[in-house]
């Protein structure tokens, strides 16, 4: 009879954590298909969502009604971003196609086709050119205002991202072997570098005067490099090792910190002024992506089918049925916007 009782007792306790941890969301917005990207647009009034099948979505964020889909072609989309002013949505499709639709009735403003699957689609801080370059190394300038097409790159490899400079005169795609390449915005002419590391580069990130470089690799380490735009100066100045991929490090606001998340199921904040992690976040499974709130005191992240919400060292769990693509706080950090392979995105009081 005891022993029934402790194993109903513990039943009881499981589901009353299972509960707490898969607290009800806010908002469902359900699909047919994986959930690819979600952004809230400027005033958070409305959501936008892309999917697997190529369709996009815009909800209301306030009760959730479907206001406007739109599809072009099957393509999964693999970027999508509110652009000028919110009236229409800049996208990227795994066919190449790069489309700017109107964000009333869908309808396409312009088009431009690349070569190969689009890793990057930065927007220029005024939001009137992106940059979009493709994992086979095509690269082009897009003109968001008359769709003009202003440059293309032509990268001799495969390369793992791209980003414009901080004073957006050039702008600089990567490739695994650690060679950076440089291109002139207006004249278009190309330089290309390397960084002294041995290991397989999965990413980087200039600081905001791009005098340091934010690095990491598939051995683990996430490393912070002097620079000069046309060399990197030496060995790394600061870093961390992880015990598996990293897969992806941003700085603090003030640069004095970094934020790393790797596949050994653990997120890292470290001072850059020697490399000690002050705090670790420790997961169940290969952390995906990770944010810091707008105050820089919570951290949001998501591992396996976990959105985790880091007050302190024990986190609030958010559950969806499958694995979660990405994760984002709103402005003022009162909600959470998460999105899944399980076909849903959801909205979540933080």
């Amino acid at each position: 009879m005891i022993r029934a009782f402790l194993i109903l007792l513990v039943a009881l306790t499981l589901i009353l954590l299972t509960t707490a941890q898969a607290s009800e969301a806010e908002l469902l917005l359900e699909h047919s298909t994986s959930v690819r990207v979600a952004a809230w647009n400027a005033d958070e009034s409305r959501i936008l969502t892309a999917e697997g099948n190529g369709s996009i979505h815009i909800w209301s964020a306030e009760d959730g009604e479907r206001l406007l889909t739109y599809h072009k072609g099957g393509s999964a989309v693999t970027q999508a971003h509110w652009v000028l002013d919110d009236a229409a949505i800049l996208s990227a499709e795994e066919s190449g196609a790069v489309l700017l639709s109107d964000a009333g009735d869908g309808r396409t403003i312009y088009s431009w086709e690349l070569v190969g699957l689009p890793l990057a689609l930065e927007l220029n801080e005024e939001g009137s050119l992106a940059l979009a370059f493709t994992r086979a190394g095509a690269g082009a300038l897009l003109s968001l205002e008359d769709g003009a097409l202003l440059r293309r790159f032509e990268a001799p490899v495969e390369i793992g991202g791209a980003v414009w400079s901080a004073d957006e005169t050039e702008v600089r795609a990567w490739s695994e072997a650690g060679r950076i390449y440089v291109w002139d915005v207006e004249m278009g002419e190309e330089r290309n570098y390397s960084l002294p590391q041995r290991s397989m580069l999965l990413g980087l990130e200039w600081n905001g005067d791009d005098t340091r470089l934010l690095a990491w690799f598939t051995n683990g380490a996430a490393q912070v490099y002097e620079t000069d735009g046309f060399s990197v100066g030496g060995r790394a100045i600061s870093g961390v090792r992880h015990r598996s991929f990293v897969q992806r490090a941003i700085w603090s606001r003030d640069e004095s910190m970094v934020m790393s998340w790797a596949g050994d199921d653990t997120v890292h904040i470290w001072s850059v002024e020697g490399g000690a992690s002050q705090r670790v976040f420790r997961h169940d499974d290969w952390v995906i992506g990770a944010r810091w709130d707008d105050l820089e005191e919570r951290v949001l992240s998501w591992s396996h089918i976990y959105v985790y919400l880091w007050d302190d060292e024990a986190p609030r769990r958010l559950r969806h049925r499958n694995l979660i693509n990405g994760a984002a706080w709103n402005s003022d950090g009162t909600q959470i916007l998460s999105w899944s392979w399980d076909g849903t995105a959801r909205v979540w009081r933080a």
